[in-house]
């Protein structure tokens, strides 16, 4: 049976880089169960349980560990367990406390799902780390956090609330394929304990090795999990909209798609109209402060915000969920300009004064407050007014009326089906922008391509890049985008070559293409 995902990009130079697999399928069954000394976290309890070292390795193919964090009244939240055991630096212990709780409960009960990315510790600073062979480094540097956060009223806290939060912890940016494993695994957790820990890492640890392209069935807690994993993680993952309830059942999990906790045009419907503006913004690699009335908005926008950029790959930092606790808080806000290409998904009114030096914020939500439930409050809450703000951003290019006038009509409509079928085609608009963009640098570039015949054996290589000759190509071919102007579009190309996201680009095409002369 072959199973072929999503077609990837048609950009030649990506073509061949990755081949989807055959289908493979995991063990759906957990093994028995072995204990060791416990703890306590919502009046469940939790086991510090042993695991053998081969299934620990396996394990790790997908994830690090899953990390039980509960709220002490002195300390603040404070990992307490991590199972499987997992050395983690106290830097990184504090960030995943800090960043699996949200800074302020905007609710009275109930469980929130939210994700976070912390920066990974170096490992050749740090001689702990170092020696664990058992960790995987990761590939960008950086830890992802897929937190189960939960409060429920008790009064034997002087708090009146018991808080506590169930991580799993990953070296991949998956957001779709692990909110769908904490959503499963938090309400199970809190009602069986440790032991249902110990049950999903035998299952992880039976899933197949982690390849990009393929697509897989992950046994998870007695389910089975159809998930597809992404060609490259520039690349967007998209599926056909079925009006089948069967087929929408059966859909794949892609894997790297952005979550859809909220309904995902809600999340932006005070910015609808400004989305094109935005998405100038990411590919300019500018500075954006996202805030949010909870982890869950900024996280889920953030996530959208990446994949609006794709096929591009990520020239700055991002973070889907950040607080005043972050060990780069320091170098990450501060009063100098901030860092080109960051995105800061933030819920702390504190940075509303912080950040007034930035040039961009993007306020979630609706402005009239008048929010779906599982957004926040009916009642009007602190932080800046939702919207976009720009200090310096004037839009090069053309809107599109028509996406934007179907946007406009769902994007209130509290029933989250409705606004499926349009946030798809919102997806389908920027990656069809994007890869417009790169449209008349992709022309360019196969110029600077050396041809099989004039080629000198062995060293082919791809020619410099020369402005002067690409805008003279600009003139005469142009750009398939929308731009208001002859004169916008040279300025806004002008603008992109001195961003950070030329370098980026240029690097990776350079990559691709010296690694396809190799091949010849």
């Amino acid at each position: 049976m072959q199973w072929r995902p999503s077609s990837p990009s048609s950009d030649l130079l990506d073509k061949n880089i990755f081949t989807p697999r055959t289908l493979t399928r995991s063990k759906t069954v957990p093994e028995p169960l072995v204990t060791a000394a416990t703890i306590k976290f919502e009046d469940t309890t939790v086991e510090d349980l042993v695991f053998e070292p081969e299934k620990l390795t396996r394990l790790r193919r997908w994830i690090l560990t899953i990390a039980v964090v509960d709220f002490d009244l002195e300390l603040g939240p404070t990992v307490v367990s991590v199972f499987p055991s997992l050395i983690l630096s106290h830097a990184e212990r504090e960030n995943i406390a800090f960043s699996s709780f949200p800074d302020s409960a905007q609710f009275d009960q109930g469980s929130r799902i939210h994700s976070f990315r912390i920066r990974e510790t170096d490992h050749t600073k740090n001689d702990t780390l170092r020696n664990d062979r058992a960790r995987p480094l990761s590939n960008d540097g950086f830890i992802y956090g897929y937190s189960h956060f939960t409060q429920k009223r008790d009064r034997s806290f002087k708090r009146g609330y018991k808080q506590g939060s169930l991580v799993l912890l990953s070296q991949f940016p998956y957001p779709t394929l692990f909110t769908e494993l904490i959503s499963t695994l938090g309400p199970a957790f809190l009602t069986h304990g440790g032991p249902m820990l110990e049950a999903v890492c035998h299952n992880i640890a039976s899933w197949p090795d982690h390849e990009l392209g393929i697509c897989v069935e992950l046994g998870f807690m007695g389910n089975v999990l159809h998930v597809e994993l992404p060609v490259g993680l520039d690349e967007q993952q998209m599926q056909a909209i079925s009006s089948t309830s069967d087929l929408r059942k059966r859909r794949p999990v892609l894997a790297a798609s952005p979550p859809e906790q909220l309904p995902p045009l809600a999340v932006f419907s005070a910015a609808i109209s400004h989305l094109w503006s935005i998405w100038e913004c990411l590919i300019l690699s500018e500075p954006i402060l996202v805030f949010g009335t909870s982890p869950t908005m900024t996280s889920q926008a953030i996530w959208w915000l990446r994949d609006f950029l794709r096929p591009m790959p990520l020239a700055g930092d991002f973070r889907p969920y950040f607080t005043i606790h972050d060990k780069d808080h320091a170098a990450l806000v501060n009063q100098n300009a901030p860092q080109a290409g960051l995105l800061l998904g933030v819920t702390n009114p504190f940075y509303d004064g912080t950040c007034k030096h930035w040039p961009h914020q993007l306020s979630l939500g609706d402005p009239s407050q008048t929010r779906h439930p599982s957004l926040g409050n009916q009642t009007p809450l602190p932080g800046p007014t939702p919207g976009w703000k720009t200090k310096t951003h004037k839009r090069y290019i053309s809107k599109d009326r028509s996406l934007l006038k179907i946007l406009e009509q769902v994007v209130l409509k509290s029933d989250s089906e409705a606004q499926q079928e349009p946030a798809l085609a919102l997806r389908r608009h920027f990656a069809s922008r994007t890869t417009e963009f790169l449209v008349p640098l992709n022309r360019y570039l196969n110029t600077l391509i050396p041809s099989p015949v004039s080629s000198t054996f062995p060293t082919q290589k791809m020619k410099r890049f020369n402005e002067k000759d690409f805008f003279a190509m600009l003139k005469n071919h142009g750009s398939p985008l929308p731009f208001k102007s002859n004169t916008k579009q040279r300025e806004f190309y002008e603008r992109w070559l001195k961003s950070p996201g030329f370098g980026v680009w240029l690097a990776k095409q350079e990559e691709l293409v010296e690694a396809a002369l190799r091949q010849r």
